[in-house]
């Protein structure tokens, strides 16, 4: 039974993650903060996530299970509504913290003026389709509304951590966004708030491409129109970068799952704001997808797996 109230409350979405969710909780758990409440959220997994979550023996470990599959939206917001924390931060079921995240950046969210009601930090990267690990500190900007126009960098799934009174008055996630959630977030807060940028790395990212093209093209379409007026606010030089890399990712996307029929429209799209870009982009892609396959036959054909 929770009776304190903590000052920080971490909340976790997890789906099918029976393989990484113990790490992500017992870097959260290790924290040299020790105020905190860990709220892992299934989101209606089919794995033994649940079990594995389950065996830990913390206090401050709380399990919430949405009895029908909704999303990482979903499932944020439902740990945001359970927690009860004045600052509430996000970590990704399958990342993990560096011992002293939260103790770096409450110091310095707790120096920060009262409009700055969110913080992100650097993050190490591990993108694991390509067996890459890169350090990407994070840096300050003067402009954060251009920059998460252009990008969404903070990778605050796992980085985030927000003062309680923001969701008040920004709102909870959208959850008719199947991906690009925490972009929009971000986004409608930057209209009128600022974010805290705490430089050092103090997360680990583990990165795989999604796996559906589909997913990632309508999430493009849906967070373009609901936010057309921001995109239209930048430079034109801007705008076509942007709007091309969005639906780029789309477009790689697709390519990464095979589908090259499907890769028109997006490519089209991104093609229409940067042509020369988007045809060396794509044809860096056809590349890397052909290694790729290649290196799976010659797998296959030594026995390996």
């Amino acid at each position: 039974m929770r009776t304190s109230t903590p000052h920080v409350s971490v909340v976790i979405p997890m789906f099918n993650r029976a393989d990484t969710i113990r790490r992500a909780i017992d870097s959260a758990l290790s924290q040299t903060f020790r105020d905190i409440e860990v709220i892992v959220v299934d989101d209606f997994s089919s794995d033994n996530s649940v079990q594995v979550v389950a065996s830990i023996d913390d206090p401050r470990l709380v399990l919430l299970r949405r009895e029908r599959n909704g999303g990482a939206s979903a499932a944020r917001n439902a740990g945001i509504t359970a927690s009860r924390g004045s600052l509430v931060a996000f970590l990704d079921s399958d990342d993990e913290w560096f011992p002293h995240k939260l103790e770096v950046q409450v110091a310095a969210l707790a120096l920060a003026p009262a409009r700055t009601g969110v913080s992100c930090t650097g993050v190490e990267m591990h993108l694991l389709d390509h067996g890459v690990t890169r350090s990407q500190p994070l840096e300050a900007s003067f402009d954060w509304a251009r920059r998460l126009a252009m990008d969404c960098d903070l990778s605050p799934g796992t980085t985030q951590l927000t003062r309680r009174a923001v969701f008040e008055t920004v709102g909870l996630f959208d959850e008719t966004l199947p991906r690009f959630e925490d972009w929009d977030w971000l986004i409608r807060y930057t209209r009128n708030g600022r974010i805290l940028a705490v430089r050092e790395c103090l997360a680990r990212v583990y990165n795989r491409r999604a796996r559906l093209g589909e997913v990632v093209e309508r999430s493009a379409d849906l967070l373009l129109a609901k936010h057309r007026d921001v995109f239209d606010a930048l430079a034109p030089a801007d705008r076509h970068r942007a709007l091309a890399d969005i639906w780029l990712q789309a477009a790689g996307t697709y390519a990464f799952e095979g589908k090259f029929g499907a890769i028109l429209r997006p490519a089209g799209a991104a093609f229409a704001q940067r042509p020369l870009h988007t045809l060396s982009r794509l044809a860096v892609g056809a590349g890397l997808v052909m290694r790729g396959r290649l290196k799976r036959a010659l797998n296959r054909g030594s026995g390996r797996s």
